[in-house]
């Protein structure tokens, strides 16, 4: 049932690159092909919770902080935007020319405040984040 509920709300507005619960089970991210992340209320019927952070291409990759209250969003255009739950009409932190020599192609944490990405570019970088 969950499968069919996330599939039509993320499909009804777009594409994805990759869907993923939260480790609390609250909200479902999804980055898209529209670029632009969502972020959708698990708990309330899988409605949008917010839909207007802006990327400069597709996105790829999405993954929530062990707290559940940070989601990291990375895609082609080599930024990383760290988007904070609990603030959903707030901007999002950019990292910017994550991997400038290619595409980011999955973002992960490690625990609350470290990131690890990989890319197109051959590397594995780790990102320490003060949020």
């Amino acid at each position: 049932w969950y499968q069919r509920r996330v599939r039509e709300a993320v499909v009804s507005t777009q594409s994805t690159g990759e869907i993923t619960f939260s480790p609390d089970g609250a909200y479902v991210g999804a980055a898209t092909t529209a670029r632009a992340p969502l972020l959708l209320d698990a708990n309330n019927s899988f409605n949008v919770v917010i839909h207007c952070w802006s990327s400069q291409s597709k996105l790829l990759s999405v993954c929530f902080s062990p707290d559940s209250r940070i989601m990291a969003v990375a895609g082609i255009d080599t930024n990383i935007l760290i988007c904070d739950t609990s603030k959903p009409m707030a901007a999002p932190v950019k990292v910017l020319r994550a991997h400038p020599m290619g595409t980011i192609s999955r973002v992960r944490w490690l625990n609350n405040n470290t990131i690890v990405t990989t890319g197109s570019d051959f590397q594995v970088r780790q990102w320490s984040l003060n949020l």
